[in-house]
């Protein structure tokens, strides 16, 4: 059952819909998993805490269709997010940081020389690198860049100089290890 809740996760972060993708996985973490993370339904299984971990990468995310989604489906109450590291199709290292539900930076590595598409929530962005790169804008915010193989680009919105730093975000969640006893 609570292997339900990640599929149904994983479709709507395919289409986009992050606060749905959201919902779900509160029913599994709530309902499903006990605090160690060990699925509780049936006994000690792991497929579905893994398939969980999996339903939050395709919300941060995707690549399929020969593109790479940054962003594709963050729900309202995840204003700041960051990443690092992450791979996608065609060999690529994906970086990306929001604050205050904007998208502040991305940073790619090609690491094979694939063609590289990405769509994105920048708005006007531009694409920094050792070389100037060409852009080739396609529909709704998504872009080819002829980017080859071992270099980076760093993208941003126009007029911002961002600091491409990734850092951890302040816990501002429950201590699910047990609380200071207070004297």
């Amino acid at each position: 059952m609570g292997y339900s809740c990640t599929g149904a996760s994983s479709i709507s972060s395919a289409i986009g819909k992050g606060n749905d993708a959201l919902s779900y996985l509160n029913k599994l973490f709530g309902k499903f998993l006990s605090t160690t993370t060990m699925y509780k339904e049936s006994g000690p299984v792991i497929e579905t805490p893994l398939s969980g971990a999996q339903s939050i990468h395709d919300m941060l995310l995707q690549s399929w269709g020969g593109k790479i989604r940054i962003f594709p489906a963050i729900p309202d109450a995840w204003k700041d997010i960051t990443y690092s590291g992450l791979r996608t199709e065609g060999a690529f290292k994906v970086s990306a940081s929001r604050k205050k539900g904007k998208t502040q930076f991305i940073h790619i590595k090609s690491l094979a020389g694939e063609p590289c598409i990405i769509t994105t929530d920048i708005v006007n962005p531009i694409f920094k690198g050792e070389r100037d790169f060409t852009i080739q804008p396609l529909e709704n915010n998504t872009y080819q860049i002829d980017l080859k193989k071992g270099e980076e680009v760093f993208i941003s919105p126009k007029g911002e100089e961002p600091e491409f730093i990734i850092s951890p975000i302040p816990h501002t969640s429950k201590n699910y290890f047990g609380l200071k006893i207070i004297q």
